[in-house]
């Protein structure tokens, strides 16, 4: 019965976003950012650059192109054989263009976890709580991956406003942004996953996140997604914000 009820709500979400049923069978193409990307649209009626932090198999670049289509969209994903299938994935996408590296607070190497289960890779550890509620995510490789500030990547970037940020680095976004200092002037909405509970070994939690954007400038907008568990417990949620005029 879950299983029928999951795959309604699939179906729900594609139709009201006008994907069409049809575009769950295209490879890389996600039910989650087809329904984060369509409530982010209430929101933002445009955008012509996106920064896609944390870029996995390229699932949030690929609906961004359908709700954003004029928009040019920079994805990065630091995971060799991720990033491989980014490639792939985006291969007919003109408009989306890919970076092999992460994004971090200083510009060299940094050790990274790979997970087997590739949505919960993160420069942090898996935390015993998430372990236990999300058992597929308990195996990593650990890994050396180039990171690099954007604060030294952006200028060099073409970029036309709006500029969506989008942030999914589990439980690093912090550390992102404090390479971003600089450059934030130029992002005018900002997206990123927070966690309520610790689902990272030393993750800023909500309250951390939320006080800090907002002394970089930013203003909260809406929730746009979440995580829960099946006793209705939210562990993360997708948070919109834009920046201060």
């Amino acid at each position: 019965m879950n299983l029928i009820f999951k795959l309604a709500e699939a179906a729900k979400v594609f139709l009201q976003s006008g994907r069409g049923l049809t575009s769950l069978l295209k490879k890389g193409v996600s039910i989650a950012s087809t329904q984060l990307l369509h409530n982010c649209k209430r929101y933002i009626p445009e955008v012509n650059t996106i920064l896609d932090v944390g870029a996995n198999r390229g699932q949030f670049a690929l609906s961004a192109q359908y709700f954003y289509p004029n928009a040019g969209i920079h994805s990065f994903e630091p995971i060799p054989a991720v990033y491989s299938a980014l490639k792939q994935n985006t291969r007919h996408m003109p408009g989306i263009h890919t970076y092999n590296f992460a994004l971090g607070s200083s510009n060299g190497t940094l050790d990274f976890y790979a997970n087997h289960y590739s949505h919960a890779s993160s420069a942090l550890h898996v935390s015993s709580l998430q372990q236990q509620l999300l058992p597929q995510t308990a195996e990593a490789d650990q890994i050396s991956v180039p990171v690099k500030c954007m604060d030294d990547l952006l200028p060099g970037l073409p970029v036309k406003h709006p500029v969506l940020l989008k942030l999914d680095v589990q439980g690093f976004e912090k550390e992102v942004l404090k390479g971003a200092v600089h450059c934030l002037g130029q992002i005018d909405y900002l997206l990123f996953e927070t966690s309520f509970v610790q689902m990272y070994d030393g993750e800023p939690l909500f309250d951390e996140m939320h006080n800090y954007v907002k002394e970089l400038g930013f203003e909260f907008i809406a929730p746009v997604g979440f995580l829960q568990t099946d006793e209705l417990q939210i562990l993360q949620m997708d948070l919109l914000y834009k920046r201060k005029q």
